[in-house]
């Protein structure tokens, strides 16, 4: 049972009643509370640390003066001990740890550190998407985990996160080898050498029931076409959305589909084309909004590059 101040104080009550309470500057209540008392020219004080409900020292004392300075002397350690802890608890949770070697500043990123900067880093690389960032020590050292649904591939993602590995598993040898950080120069001209505190980095792809039913349309054993996408989407949306006008088609190399309403398909189909070096283009319309994007030429312009080489070369 949580306890309230009330109920606290009604537990406490036997040994403060008609007691005066010492108070040390800077030493909250919450940290320890000291109380006086006088019954028939008897003075006792008693200590209370933290929430307990029976005090931790409740002694006699030959005068009032001798009760009080008891109780600021516990209470000072008491201030003493709290601020120690919460700096050392400071400490550990602070992201990193500098250490300085001559003109070198060398910065160790704690596996907690080294979780929000990749966090970060995911979240510039691919501001629409959700992940999410754990880490994790163990006996054979320490680990962050990426998960997240849909979004960009693995490979993608693996490439922003991979800086901040701190090494790699020799096989061979059958250890691990740390890597050594090149040295790095801020805005104010110091020398940093940076460490991260992430051994092991792993990343889970799921995928949402409707990313599901649009890539199982499609045969990716190899690289679908424009117009498969196209035409796979669009069956997608038009199923999902019941009540919405959509509509796709080709025309002169320009692939399009059209929907007055569920923007965000599009927006993340756009996306995808993005990631897969396409330049698409979303215009609203009369008819809603509107995604559009080339073929690309990039065969037939190498074909006729290469044409035109070869005719060059049996001119000689």
């Amino acid at each position: 049972m949580k306890r309230t101040s009330q109920t606290l104080d009604h537990l406490r009550q036997y040994f403060t009643e008609n007691a005066r309470q010492v108070r040390v500057e800077e030493v909250a209540d919450t940290v320890a509370v000291g109380y006086v008392r006088e019954r028939a020219g008897s003075f006792s004080y008693a200590v209370f640390y933290g929430k307990q409900s029976k005090p931790a020292k409740y002694y006699s004392a030959k005068d009032e003066a001798q009760a009080e300075q008891r109780i600021i002397e516990a209470l000072t350690l008491a201030g003493q001990v709290a601020q120690r802890r919460a700096e050392e608890h400071k400490t550990v949770r602070a992201p990193y740890h500098d250490r300085q070697e001559d003109e070198v500043t060398w910065r160790s990123y704690t596996v907690a550190g080294t979780a929000q900067l990749i966090r970060e880093a995911l979240k510039k690389a691919f501001p629409g998407v959700k992940f999410s960032v754990t880490s994790d020590s163990f006996a054979n050292g320490t680990s962050v985990d990426i998960a997240y649904i849909d979004g960009p591939s693995r490979k993608q993602v693996e490439q922003v996160y991979a800086p901040f590995i701190s090494g790699h598993y020799n096989s061979q040898e059958d250890m691990y080898e740390y890597h050594r950080q090149p040295t790095t120069i801020d805005e104010s001209g110091k020398l940093y050498r940076m460490s991260y505190g992430a051994k092991y980095i792993s990343e889970r792809r799921s995928y949402s029931p409707a990313y599901g039913f649009f890539l199982n349309s499609l045969d990716l054993r190899e690289v679908p076409s424009l117009a498969q996408q196209f035409a796979a989407f669009y069956d997608w949306h038009h199923r999902q959305r019941h009540a919405m006008q959509a509509s796709y088609g080709q025309n002169k190399g320009i692939h399009s589909v059209t929907s007055d309403s569920s923007f965000g398909d599009l927006e993340r189909f756009a996306e995808a084309l993005t990631a897969q070096g396409h330049t698409p283009t979303l215009t609203n319309t009369a008819e809603g909004l509107e995604l559009t994007v080339a073929e690309p030429l990039a065969d037939e312009t190498d074909r006729q590059f290469y044409a035109a080489e070869l005719s060059w070369l049996q001119s000689y």
